[in-house]
């Protein structure tokens, strides 16, 4: 199952499909035929099941769902969008060729920026493709390269030291936590989604940050709360609710017991330490 997507270097992917698409189906699950294989980066989160092994999807990570494999969604409810390309071998350019693999699932990290140009760089293409021809040998080697890509990252080709991969690893879940504090954060996923134990994940976070993972998570909330209050006039209701802490009570206790103040408490201090505004001298919020 680690490696059941195989290519031949030398063959060029014909692409059938490259677009972004809005899913809200809660329970999706199809077969990809003939020699067709699809290429996905999420937006949300969802459950997915590749020839019977469960992966818990979040925002940026990568699956590769091979031709005739059955392939099973179960989304959050409401659904969300992700990138799209279907894609078959075309052509053989040499006999010369060198076979790559590419796992079913490619957690996120921090080449959600540089992934998302590579899946938008095909679907530009390919959507001049009908009118140049030139546009889908380019959408077609766009494919290709990401695909090499995946696979470098994915095994041992770009293999980095123990010390530096635990580190990378250890940012990807600090980036993780700060673009998700408006959602539960599940640790024992976090820990899978990297490819690193639960109990490893622990020691190594709090070797680095001197906290507990969960210690660190609920600072990030008080931190993000801090900032709104002061910064803004959200009202604190929606504030606690855009820290992952939508019950006005628990968001009170919990910003009470790590600040000393309440929420209220703490927006009126803030402006009552403000500098005034005026015309002449306007305030600017940092």
């Amino acid at each position: 199952m680690k490696n059941i997507f195989t290519w031949n270097s030398s063959a060029i992917p014909e692409i059938l499909r490259a677009n972004r698409y809005f899913l809200n189906d809660r329970n999706f699950s199809t077969i990809y035929c003939g020699p067709t294989h699809a290429l996905h980066m999420y937006d949300y989160d969802c459950e997915m099941i590749i020839d019977g092994k469960k992966f818990d999807i979040s925002k940026g990570d990568i699956t590769l769902s091979p031709a005739g494999i059955k392939t099973s969604y179960n989304l959050a409810e409401g659904g969300g969008w992700h990138y799209c390309t279907h894609f078959r071998p075309a052509a053989i350019k040499s006999r010369k060729n060198t076979a790559f693999s590419i796992p079913p699932y490619i957690p996120a990290d921090n080449d959600y920026s540089a992934n998302e140009r590579r899946f938008l760089d095909i679907i530009e293409l390919f959507a001049t493709a009908p009118d140049l021809r030139i546009a889908s040998f380019g959408a077609s080697n766009a494919l290709l390269q990401f695909l090499i890509w995946l696979s470098l990252k994915t095994t041992n080709s770009l293999k980095m030291p123990a010390n530096k991969s635990i580190e990378n690893k250890l940012k990807a879940i600090e980036n993780y936590i700060d673009i998700n504090l408006d959602k539960a954060i599940n640790i024992r996923k976090l820990a899978s989604r990297n490819n690193i134990s639960q109990n490893y994940l622990a020691q190594m976070f709090r070797k680095k940050n001197a906290m507990t993972l969960q210690r660190y998570i609920l600072m990030r909330r008080i931190d993000k709360a801090k900032f709104l209050l002061s910064g803004s006039d959200m009202p604190v209701k929606e504030i606690g609710s855009n820290i992952g802490l939508p019950d006005p009570r628990h968001f009170n206790k919990t910003f009470r017991k790590a600040t000393g103040q309440s929420p209220t408490s703490f927006r009126l201090k803030g402006k009552s330490l403000s500098p005034a505004r005026s015309e002449n001298h306007p305030g600017k919020d940092k």
